[in-house]
């Protein structure tokens, strides 16, 4: 009779206990642990170029998409595949994209540096996984299709000036500084201390001026400019310099060298 009883009570906590578990189940609509919800994620290409060159800064966008959300973020990673030729940190940097959970939607990354080192054409050869962890894997459709791509990426061809700038006091050029205007970007130089020395990359072919622009003194304040000094070297070693380091003179104000970029 004991014995009976004990198997109807045993019967009656496994009932209860499945009953519960089924409950559990039809509340949660996506489970990533069945098969049949595991989401799939799509991934478009949405902004930058393929085919880049080093004199600007460019960045590659991927967008990825699920077509349903899970309860838990799932993290999508770069890699650089062996053919690749350019080098992590010093050519390029990967960004991975991360979809929080109860969303859809994610981004990754690519951006090719800006470099003014010759060192011939170079390609970056890329793809997708989800991850970097193993159980990250497991959380989206094992059919999912991973895209390729590979970014050509050309030397920044230019003509290299140099530009060393003083101030004999130590304290900046006070609002003095070089313009260089170059098709149609200006850009100016001045040290903010005793000195600093700047490379500037002027395109091959492209304009050029370069132009001493006064920071309203005569030797005097507000620019001090008795202070300043300057040594600008074109790529044919041709030096222009200008101002003292004796107090003695000032940089002239105007232009100082101006054409277009051949490097000789």
């Amino acid at each position: 009779m004991n014995k009976f009883k004990y198997i109807i009570s045993t019967l009656v906590v496994t009932a209860f206990l499945f009953g519960c578990d089924a409950e559990s189940a039809s509340q949660d609509t996506e489970d990533v642990g069945s098969t049949d919800n595991y989401p799939t994620p799509t991934f478009v290409f949405s902004g930058g170029e393929l085919s880049t060159n080093e004199r600007n800064e460019t960045i590659i966008v991927y967008d990825v998409t699920l077509d349903k959300p899970t309860n838990r973020p799932i993290d999508f990673s770069w890699v650089v595949l062996e053919s690749s030729t350019a080098t992590a940190d010093e050519d390029f940097e990967l960004s991975n994209g991360t979809i929080p959970a109860y969303q859809t939607t994610g981004q990754l990354t690519v951006t090719i540096f800006n470099d003014v080192v010759v060192e011939g054409a170079e390609s970056l050869d890329l793809t997708i996984e989800s991850g970097p962890s193993l159980a990250n894997k497991y959380l989206v459709n094992p059919d999912t299709v991973y895209p390729e791509l590979s970014v050509q990426i050309e030397d920044f061809l230019f003509c290299l000036w140099t530009l060393d700038a003083t101030d004999v006091y130590g304290d900046g050029w006070n609002g003095g500084s070089i313009e260089v205007i170059s098709e149609g970007i200006t850009t100016n130089y001045a040290t903010p201390d005793d000195n600093e020395f700047f490379n500037i990359p002027i395109a091959l072919g492209a304009d050029y001026s370069f132009t001493y622009v006064s920071g309203g003194g005569t030797g005097g304040g507000p620019g001090w400019e008795s202070e300043n000094y300057y040594e600008l070297t074109a790529p044919d070693g041709t030096v222009y310099a200008d101002g003292s380091l004796d107090y003695s003179g000032i940089p002239t104000p105007g232009l100082i060298a101006s054409g277009i970029a051949d490097c000789l």
